[in-house]
């Protein structure tokens, strides 16, 4: 456990960076009383101590006029670094309650996709307040945001910023080398590690920094470059995005029209959001809950319940269908109680195996790693995986209920039977509904991951009593 010193209003606390402990529940408290006491001990060089990831998200603890004086506070520079941490719905708040004059000057200062981001959570009137004010001072920033705000939020223009690094395949490494540093100086590049080469705005080349560096200084950048670029197009969805950076092991990729004209870049950190609110956005369809954006203490009450009535009522429901099969085989149940006691055991086998292979699937699909139209080859390799799984289990369970005593007079030959055959029926009837509902799914255009796990084990469960009632009915009519 280490520590540091952080002087509030001339008292010293010390601060553990344990990962037991969230700093801003360490500091939060204090910058509070401080920031209602004695706001002029809080010095840039106090905060500094901070790492602005910290500071960030000790202000998620504070309330919205603390925070708007703390900004107010900070140099232009550092205060709009923090905005850029914080959610973006927080970010617009807080900006909508600030002076105009000051929430253009913070918004000019922010990274050009996180800029674009905060504007596209603006009221309209709020935004075109700001922009205008921006315009006044700052045109090109105006026009940049105006820009990337028209594309889809979760498109790869959404995601993009227009600060980036080119160069000209005619210059000189030597060349090259001073102008990047010349433009690394002069402008707010969100990266340096990759020089893109374009002649009349189109994409022609890439070079990494370390490729430049080591390079000749007397060779051409043509001579040097990488000529496949890997690239995507503005209109693609960010999933795709994603996957072509994680494929490629790329942590910035080019984005095109369809012309070939460089856009904007999309850095390694937006898409670690993506990814997280991706799979955020699939945990939830799967645990069969309508998507939630905020964190679990930032969500209120009520949308929790919303968030989760919605597939709970029609898992219910669903549920209800059990209770009509039992209803059907009512004579069938009076006569022999001991079909009964395996009930329990033969629908969680279904669904159980049911829900191993959605999940198995609808992962395979996120990766990319399998279409709809593989279907077949997914049916027979799920279908030998029932087989097998189901016949492990079918050997416990006919021991189970051979070896036990029997309630209504059953013979043992023939309650073993039943339980054994219908696990290994209800197991690959499982396996085959989970794996196939997610490619059904996604075929029809909508996400494989509300094939959610309760809703493949509540389908799973209604067809398996079916399944296990009919087993029982023809091995009892054999005569047992």
């Amino acid at each position: 456990m280490t520590g540091r010193n952080v002087d509030f209003a001339g008292g010293t606390r010390l601060l553990h960076n344990a990962g037991a402990m969230r700093v801003s529940k360490l500091i939060g408290p204090d910058l509070k009383r401080v920031l209602e006491s004695t706001p002029e001990a809080l010095t840039e060089e106090v905060l500094d101590e901070l790492h602005p990831e910290d500071l960030a998200e000790t202000m998620g603890e504070l309330a919205d006029p603390q925070v708007r004086q703390l900004l107010a506070m900070l140099p232009i520079e550092t205060a709009a670094e923090l905005l850029e941490r914080l959610p973006e719905e927080r970010a617009a708040e807080l900006v909508q309650g600030m002076d105009t004059r000051l929430s253009a000057l913070l918004v000019t200062e922010m990274a050009a996709d996180d800029r674009a981001d905060l504007v596209q959570e603006l009221p309209a009137d709020a935004r075109e307040e700001i922009l205008d004010k921006i315009e006044q001072h700052e045109p090109e920033v105006a026009e940049d945001v105006r820009a990337l705000t028209a594309y889809d939020e979760e498109s790869a223009g959404g995601l993009m910023t227009t600060e980036y690094l080119t160069i000209e395949p005619a210059l000189s490494v030597a060349r090259a080398i001073e102008h990047v540093r010349q433009l690394a100086r002069d402008q707010d590049v969100e990266s340096i590690y990759y020089v893109f080469v374009v002649t009349y705005d189109k994409l022609v080349g890439v070079l990494s920094l370390r490729d430049l560096i080591l390079s000749e200084p007397d060779q051409q950048v043509s001579d040097v470059m990488t000529e496949n670029v890997v690239s995507v197009e503005a209109d693609q969805d960010q999933e795709q995005v994603a996957q072509e950076m994680a494929r490629y092991d790329l942590s910035m990729i080019p984005v095109v029209d369809a012309q070939g004209r460089m856009l904007g870049v999309v850095t390694v950190d937006d898409v670690i959001d993506v990814l997280e609110e991706e799979a955020t956005e699939d945990l939830h369809k799967m645990a069969a809950m309508v998507p939630i954006e905020e964190s679990y203490f930032q969500t209120g009450f009520f949308a929790f319940v919303r968030s989760r009535v919605t597939w709970l009522v029609v898992l219910f429901v669903g549920e209800l269908l059990t209770a009509g099969v039992m209803e059907a085989y009512e004579a069938q149940l009076a006569a022999a109680m001991d079909l009964v006691i395996f009930i329990p055991l033969i629908i969680s086998s279904g669904g159980n195996s049911g829900s191993q292979s959605s999940s198995l699937i609808i992962r395979a699909l996120a990766l990319g790693e399998m279409v709809p139209g593989d279907w077949s080859r997914v049916f027979y390799r799920e279908l030998g995986m029932g087989l097998a799984l189901g016949g492990m289990l079918a050997l416990v369970g006919f021991a189970r209920a051979f070896l036990g005593t029997g309630i209504s007079g059953v013979d043992p030959l023939a309650m073993g039977l039943t339980v054994g055959c219908s696990v290994v029926a209800v197991v690959t009837l499982g396996t085959l509904v989970g794996s196939l509902m997610p490619l059904m799914i996604q075929r029809l255009g909508l996400d494989p991951a509300v094939s959610s796990t309760p809703f493949v084990a509540s389908l799973v469960d209604v067809l398996g009593l079916i399944v296990y009632f009919t087993i029982a009915r023809w091995i009892f009519a054999l005569g047992f």
